[in-house]
């Protein structure tokens, strides 16, 4: 009888320790034979082609005195550094253009970094040449259709993005 008793208690217990570790290790194990991407893996997305044409950035400079240099890097597609300031980006409600630059310079920034807000074009002209704003995106049409100043104001930085080519 002991012996039998024996028996049991050894096979409850390899049972108990299969249920316990065995399964979860199997359906662990099983997983992982998946194409998955592993915990250390970068995320990629894909960016939204570049579109051509040429464009009229303006920062306000004494709204980022400290990371101003890196703003206009960035914007020419020169070396970026890691940017811990974020940036309000206003485009005109009918200009296309704009738009898809700024949808493709908000992909290459972390997220909520660089906000879009679209806003009637006369009004945006208005504001950027008062000095009233962040930053604006423009395409160089728009800007010459609505007689955008961009030497009024000392504070505002105009950069104009050419095909790959950029200017200060």
């Amino acid at each position: 009888m002991r012996a039998g008793k024996t028996a049991l208690h050894i096979i409850l217990s390899l049972t108990a320790v299969f249920l316990l570790v065995g399964l979860p290790s199997l359906y662990i194990l099983d997983q992982t034979t998946e194409e998955q991407p592993d915990a250390v893996s970068g995320a990629s997305i894909k960016l939204p082609d570049k579109p051509s044409g040429e464009y009229v950035i303006l920062i306000n400079r004494s709204l980022h005195e400290d990371t101003f240099d890196d703003w206009v890097a960035f914007f020419c597609d020169g070396e970026l550094n890691v940017i811990f300031d974020d940036i309000n980006c206003i485009a005109s409600q009918s200009d296309a253009d704009a738009l898809k630059m700024a949808d493709r310079l908000i992909a290459q920034l972390p997220e909520n970094q660089m906000k879009l807000r679209t806003e009637n074009p006369t009004l945006l002209v208005s504001k950027a040449e008062n000095g009233c704003i962040d930053a604006a995106i423009f395409s160089k049409e728009m800007a010459d259709a609505m007689k955008l100043r961009t030497d009024s104001d000392d504070n505002i930085a105009c950069i104009i993005i050419k095909g790959g080519e950029n200017e200060k």
